[in-house]
Protein backbone atom coordinates (compact mmCIF):
# COMPACT_ATOMS: atom_id res chain seq x y z
CA UNK A 1 0.00 0.00 0.00
CA UNK A 2 1.51 3.30 -1.02
CA UNK A 3 2.08 6.44 1.05
CA UNK A 4 -1.61 7.85 -1.10
CA UNK A 5 -4.00 4.90 -0.26
CA UNK A 6 -2.90 5.43 3.50
CA UNK A 7 -3.92 8.53 3.35
CA UNK A 8 -7.07 8.16 0.86
CA UNK A 9 -10.26 8.39 3.79
CA UNK A 10 -13.88 7.59 2.25
CA UNK A 11 -17.00 9.85 3.35
CA UNK A 12 -20.31 9.20 2.66
CA UNK A 13 -23.08 12.04 3.87
CA UNK A 14 -26.55 12.85 4.07
CA UNK A 15 -27.91 16.77 5.05
CA UNK A 16 -31.06 17.29 5.23
CA UNK A 17 -34.19 20.09 6.76
CA UNK A 18 -37.08 19.01 7.95
CA UNK A 19 -40.31 20.78 6.07
CA UNK A 20 -42.20 19.99 9.35
CA UNK A 21 -39.83 21.93 11.92
CA UNK A 22 -37.56 23.56 9.80
CA UNK A 23 -35.23 22.02 11.86
CA UNK A 24 -31.52 21.06 10.17
CA UNK A 25 -29.35 18.13 10.26
CA UNK A 26 -26.54 15.80 8.90
CA UNK A 27 -25.07 12.58 9.09
CA UNK A 28 -21.89 11.97 8.17
CA UNK A 29 -19.40 8.28 8.37
CA UNK A 30 -16.20 7.80 7.18
CA UNK A 31 -13.22 5.72 7.37
CA UNK A 32 -11.15 7.72 9.44
CA UNK A 33 -11.30 8.90 12.82
CA UNK A 34 -13.00 11.81 14.11
CA UNK A 35 -14.96 12.83 11.26
CA UNK A 36 -17.38 15.21 13.43
CA UNK A 37 -14.75 17.51 14.04
CA UNK A 38 -14.42 18.81 10.44
CA UNK A 39 -17.05 18.29 8.33
CA UNK A 40 -20.52 19.53 9.20
CA UNK A 41 -21.17 23.23 9.98
CA UNK A 42 -25.15 24.23 10.53
CA UNK A 43 -27.08 27.01 12.05
CA UNK A 44 -30.77 27.85 12.66
CA UNK A 45 -32.76 29.25 10.17
CA UNK A 46 -30.06 29.69 7.99
CA UNK A 47 -29.24 26.21 6.65
CA UNK A 48 -26.58 23.04 6.83
CA UNK A 49 -23.06 22.35 4.62
CA UNK A 50 -20.58 19.60 3.94
CA UNK A 51 -17.09 19.78 3.24
CA UNK A 52 -15.39 16.24 2.48
CA UNK A 53 -13.12 14.62 0.53
CA UNK A 54 -9.96 16.69 0.99
CA UNK A 55 -11.55 18.23 3.60
CA UNK A 56 -11.13 22.17 4.44
CA UNK A 57 -13.41 23.11 7.21
CA UNK A 58 -13.22 26.83 5.85
CA UNK A 59 -15.14 26.09 2.92
CA UNK A 60 -18.06 24.60 4.99
CA UNK A 61 -18.26 27.96 6.97
CA UNK A 62 -17.85 30.09 3.89
CA UNK A 63 -21.35 27.96 2.54
CA UNK A 64 -22.97 28.77 6.01
CA UNK A 65 -21.69 32.33 5.61
CA UNK A 66 -23.21 33.13 2.36
CA UNK A 67 -26.77 31.20 3.59
CA UNK A 68 -26.11 33.42 6.68
CA UNK A 69 -26.55 36.58 4.41
CA UNK A 70 -29.66 35.14 2.79
CA UNK A 71 -28.28 33.63 -0.31
CA UNK A 72 -29.52 30.10 -1.67
CA UNK A 73 -27.69 27.18 -1.66
CA UNK A 74 -26.39 27.14 -5.08
CA UNK A 75 -24.80 30.66 -4.24
CA UNK A 76 -23.76 29.29 -1.06
CA UNK A 77 -22.24 26.57 -3.37
CA UNK A 78 -20.54 28.54 -6.05
CA UNK A 79 -19.04 31.09 -3.25
CA UNK A 80 -17.22 27.93 -1.79
CA UNK A 81 -16.16 26.56 -4.82
CA UNK A 82 -14.26 30.06 -5.75
CA UNK A 83 -13.00 30.05 -2.20
CA UNK A 84 -10.86 27.18 -3.10
CA UNK A 85 -7.69 26.72 -5.16
CA UNK A 86 -8.45 22.87 -5.36
CA UNK A 87 -12.27 22.02 -6.36
CA UNK A 88 -11.32 19.19 -8.24
CA UNK A 89 -10.47 17.17 -4.82
CA UNK A 90 -13.28 18.72 -3.10
CA UNK A 91 -17.02 17.36 -2.27
CA UNK A 92 -19.65 20.02 -0.69
CA UNK A 93 -23.22 20.07 -0.30
CA UNK A 94 -25.58 22.17 0.82
CA UNK A 95 -29.27 22.70 2.23
CA UNK A 96 -30.95 26.24 2.68
CA UNK A 97 -33.82 27.79 4.60
CA UNK A 98 -36.11 27.24 2.20
CA UNK A 99 -34.96 23.23 1.73
CA UNK A 100 -33.24 24.24 -1.43
CA UNK A 101 -30.05 21.80 -2.15
CA UNK A 102 -27.06 21.89 -4.02
CA UNK A 103 -24.29 19.22 -4.10
CA UNK A 104 -20.93 19.62 -6.26
CA UNK A 105 -18.26 16.23 -6.42
CA UNK A 106 -14.89 17.17 -7.87
CA UNK A 107 -13.28 15.35 -10.91
CA UNK A 108 -10.09 13.99 -8.49
CA UNK A 109 -12.93 12.84 -5.29
CA UNK A 110 -11.70 9.40 -4.22
CA UNK A 111 -13.30 6.34 -6.34
CA UNK A 112 -14.07 4.00 -7.83
CA UNK A 113 -17.60 5.78 -7.15
CA UNK A 114 -17.92 9.42 -6.09
CA UNK A 115 -20.95 10.91 -6.63
CA UNK A 116 -24.51 13.00 -5.01
CA UNK A 117 -28.04 13.04 -5.36
CA UNK A 118 -30.17 16.56 -4.77
CA UNK A 119 -33.66 16.93 -3.82
CA UNK A 120 -36.14 19.22 -2.02
CA UNK A 121 -34.87 19.30 1.57
CA UNK A 122 -31.75 16.98 1.17
CA UNK A 123 -28.68 16.17 -0.21
CA UNK A 124 -26.45 12.99 -0.29
CA UNK A 125 -22.62 12.61 -1.04
CA UNK A 126 -20.20 10.17 -1.17
CA UNK A 127 -16.81 9.30 -2.00
CA UNK A 128 -14.82 6.36 -2.63
CA UNK A 129 -17.88 4.15 -2.01
CA UNK A 130 -18.75 0.64 -3.61
CA UNK A 131 -21.97 1.89 -5.14
CA UNK A 132 -22.93 3.88 -7.25
CA UNK A 133 -26.27 3.96 -6.16
CA UNK A 134 -25.70 4.99 -2.79
CA UNK A 135 -26.30 8.66 -2.56
CA UNK A 136 -29.41 8.65 -4.56
CA UNK A 137 -30.85 5.78 -2.16
CA UNK A 138 -30.10 7.22 0.70
CA UNK A 139 -31.62 10.74 -0.19
CA UNK A 140 -34.57 8.61 -1.61
CA UNK A 141 -34.61 6.81 2.01
CA UNK A 142 -34.80 10.05 3.86
CA UNK A 143 -37.66 11.48 1.58
CA UNK A 144 -39.74 8.50 1.83
CA UNK A 145 -39.04 8.42 6.07
CA UNK A 146 -41.32 11.66 6.64
CA UNK A 147 -43.15 10.37 9.66
CA UNK A 148 -40.36 9.58 11.88
CA UNK A 149 -38.06 12.88 13.56
CA UNK A 150 -35.09 14.40 11.73
CA UNK A 151 -32.66 12.32 13.73
CA UNK A 152 -34.52 9.07 13.05
CA UNK A 153 -34.58 10.29 9.25
CA UNK A 154 -30.47 11.14 8.93
CA UNK A 155 -29.72 7.29 10.94
CA UNK A 156 -31.96 5.26 8.41
CA UNK A 157 -31.41 7.09 5.68
CA UNK A 158 -27.43 6.28 6.27
CA UNK A 159 -27.97 3.07 7.27
CA UNK A 160 -29.22 2.37 3.42
CA UNK A 161 -25.62 3.56 2.67
CA UNK A 162 -24.27 1.06 4.53
CA UNK A 163 -26.34 -1.67 3.66
CA UNK A 164 -25.55 -1.06 0.08
CA UNK A 165 -21.64 -1.95 0.60
CA UNK A 166 -20.77 1.72 2.35
CA UNK A 167 -17.61 2.43 1.35
CA UNK A 168 -14.15 0.60 0.02
CA UNK A 169 -12.67 0.64 3.23
CA UNK A 170 -14.41 -0.09 6.50
CA UNK A 171 -15.88 2.97 8.21
CA UNK A 172 -14.50 3.97 11.50
CA UNK A 173 -16.33 7.49 12.58
CA UNK A 174 -19.65 8.91 12.73
CA UNK A 175 -21.29 12.30 13.32
CA UNK A 176 -24.90 13.02 14.09
CA UNK A 177 -25.79 17.26 14.28
CA UNK A 178 -29.02 18.31 14.47
CA UNK A 179 -30.18 22.27 15.04
CA UNK A 180 -34.01 23.54 15.90
CA UNK A 181 -35.09 27.19 17.09
CA UNK A 182 -31.74 27.90 19.02
CA UNK A 183 -28.18 28.80 18.07
CA UNK A 184 -26.52 25.89 19.71
CA UNK A 185 -27.20 21.84 18.40
CA UNK A 186 -29.65 20.17 20.00
CA UNK A 187 -27.95 17.25 18.81
CA UNK A 188 -24.68 17.24 18.81
CA UNK A 189 -23.20 13.61 19.11
CA UNK A 190 -19.59 12.05 17.83
CA UNK A 191 -18.33 8.12 17.96
CA UNK A 192 -15.01 9.29 16.88
CA UNK A 193 -13.50 5.66 16.58
CA UNK A 194 -15.21 2.53 16.44
CA UNK A 195 -15.36 -0.89 14.33
CA UNK A 196 -19.08 -0.70 14.18
CA UNK A 197 -19.90 2.95 13.96
CA UNK A 198 -23.36 2.41 12.75
CA UNK A 199 -24.83 0.54 15.83
CA UNK A 200 -22.82 2.67 18.60
CA UNK A 201 -24.54 6.02 16.51
CA UNK A 202 -27.88 4.19 17.33
CA UNK A 203 -26.60 3.11 20.66
CA UNK A 204 -25.68 6.70 21.74
CA UNK A 205 -28.96 8.46 20.16
CA UNK A 206 -30.92 6.08 22.35
CA UNK A 207 -29.50 7.12 25.35
CA UNK A 208 -29.29 10.88 24.89
CA UNK A 209 -32.64 10.86 23.31
CA UNK A 210 -33.91 10.80 26.26
CA UNK A 211 -32.24 13.74 27.34
CA UNK A 212 -32.56 16.23 24.58
CA UNK A 213 -35.44 18.10 25.21
CA UNK A 214 -34.18 18.78 29.26
CA UNK A 215 -30.89 19.54 28.59
CA UNK A 216 -32.26 22.52 26.45
CA UNK A 217 -34.87 23.59 28.43
CA UNK A 218 -32.03 23.82 31.03
CA UNK A 219 -30.15 26.50 28.74
CA UNK A 220 -33.31 28.42 28.12
CA UNK A 221 -34.69 28.20 31.67
CA UNK A 222 -33.35 26.50 34.37
CA UNK A 223 -35.80 27.48 36.64
CA UNK A 224 -39.04 25.72 34.37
Amino acid sequence: MNDHEVFMTTTFSVAARCEKTNSFGAIVTTSSPAVGARVIQCQSNTGIVLSQNMTDPRLARIGLNTLHDRFDASSALRAMKAATPYPEYRQLAVVDRNGNSDAFTGENAFGPHAGQHCAKNVAAVGNYLSNPDIPKAMAEQYIHKDQLSLPDRLLDAIEVGFKLGGEVKDEKSIALVVYTDTTFPYIDLRVDYSDDPLTSMKELWEVWRNHADTYRQKALNPNL
